[in-house]
């Protein structure tokens, strides 16, 4: 991030002004959360033998939280499944010939496709209402959010379909962050550290940072 309060060209305070981070705004995320939050405690109680290693990593923890605390994680301003949306080729015009990691998720495979969908829709909506609020929530690259906007609405459930298999949480290669996350324990008070919200926005914003690095920032056309 820049100190203007930009992140390679994409401003922070235009992201504000076109998508507004409210309670309303960010009910579908909310819901989208949620049911991966459900599905990872489902794998959880029932793993495969071919599990990935995150799986295993937080299956103690995700076997054990709470109706309650899911409740609580699923309220992030920032998507925690992560569908593939940094790999561009898998979403541009030739998505149908790239091939996909052979990492399995390990997650019911249906209800995988279902979650896949709903946030590849959702993705796909906020980019077309706001490529900086897309970035900013999905980790996606500038290029990212004109290959998933530029996407035909009929062509997101067979995307979804294929790239179901290889989804996984967002900082998967990180599990002291998800171990944080689905703490049992009490949200530490305000004077230790920041609300877990806005733990997860500076994650989110500093990967987003090494993430635009290498790709071309959105620009304003002149007038």
């Amino acid at each position: 991030m820049n100190r203007n309060g930009t992140i390679n060209g994409i401003g922070l305070e235009e992201a504000r002004r076109s998508f507004a981070f409210s309670e309303a705004s960010l009910t579908a995320l909310f819901e989208v959360n949620g049911f991966f939050l459900e599905l990872l405690a489902e794998a959880a109680r029932d793993p495969t033998p071919k599990s990935p290693a995150w799986n295993a990593t937080l299956r103690p923890q995700a076997c054990q939280v709470t109706a309650a605390a899911r409740a609580r994680i699923s309220r992030s301003p920032v998507c925690l499944v992560d569908v593939g949306f940094q790999d561009e080729a898998r979403w541009g015009s030739h998505s149908s010939e790239h091939s996909l990691p052979e990492e399995i998720s390990g997650l019911p495979l249906g209800r995988t496709i279902e979650l896949t969908q709903m946030t590849v829709t959702l993705a796909w909506t906020i980019a077309r209402a706001s490529p900086e609020a897309a970035c900013i929530i999905f980790g996606m690259t500038p290029d990212g959010v004109r290959r998933v906007s530029g996407l035909s609405l009929s062509r997101i459930p067979w995307l979804a379909e294929k790239n179901a298999p290889a989804i996984r949480p967002a900082w998967a290669d990180r599990p002291q962050i998800w171990q944080h996350l689905l703490s049992l324990s009490d949200p530490p008070p305000a004077s230790r550290l920041p609300p877990l919200h806005v733990r997860a926005m500076q994650r989110q914003l500093a990967d987003l940072a090494l993430a635009t690095s290498a790709s071309q920032p959105f620009r304003q056309p002149h007038r």
